[in-house]
């Protein structure tokens, strides 16, 4: 019996200290904004000068359309000469 009652007193301490700690907080919280409340400014007006409207630009006429591009390749060559076909001559060949 005796355990109870330690264990019941000890919840009632712990809830009446979580209480107390809890008030301090709201009580100085509700205190710090009506302080603030208090001592704040009016707001100041500023005025700003507003950007000019953008111009309006008509599209009267249509650009014709681009000519397509063309691509050349040009690859080198022989031109024919030593083409490898043979006729005998500068073949390397005794004779």
């Amino acid at each position: 019996m005796n355990d109870s009652i330690h264990r019941v007193g000890l919840a009632v301490a712990t809830l009446a200290l979580i209480v107390t700690v809890g008030g301090y907080f709201v009580a100085d919280g509700y205190l710090s904004a009506q302080a603030a409340v208090a001592s704040s400014l009016p707001p100041e007006v500023v005025y700003v000068r507003p950007a000019p409207s953008p111009k309006v630009i008509h599209v009267t006429q249509m650009a014709p359309p681009a000519p397509p591009h063309v691509v050349h390749v040009t690859v080198a060559g022989t031109g024919g000469a030593n083409d490898g076909g043979g006729d005998g001559e500068n073949d390397g060949g005794g004779g």
